[in-house]
């Protein structure tokens, strides 16, 4: 939960990649297969904020475990029927603890 709350406050402050100690070792095909969320939604997160991978020198997406949980997250509420708006919105609400 700690590694979480460390990804949401880094994203909410607009930055990217991961926390020190964490390693973003999937690629957006891996990482779909994981979450069961397709390529253009994943990307469509990151567009709108909610999720910042780390990229290779080559460009390609490379996310962490904990953006992997994070990405499912946004997905449930997504499906919900919560706007990323919305969204955004709740998870700064949960890293400031007010859930």
């Amino acid at each position: 939960m700690i590694e979480r709350d460390k990804i949401l406050s880094k994203l909410l402050k607009g930055e990217s990649g991961p926390t020190p100690g964490e390693i973003a070792k999937y690629t957006m095909l891996v990482t779909v297969k994981l979450t069961g969320v397709m390529a253009h939604r994943i990307r469509r997160f990151e567009t709108c904020g909610l999720c910042r991978p780390a990229r290779t020198e080559s460009g390609h997406r490379l996310y962490s475990d904990v953006e992997i949980e994070l990405i499912k997250e946004i997905a449930i509420l997504e499906a919900e029927g919560v706007n990323l708006s919305g969204i955004k919105v709740i998870l700064r609400m949960r890293s400031n603890g007010q859930e």
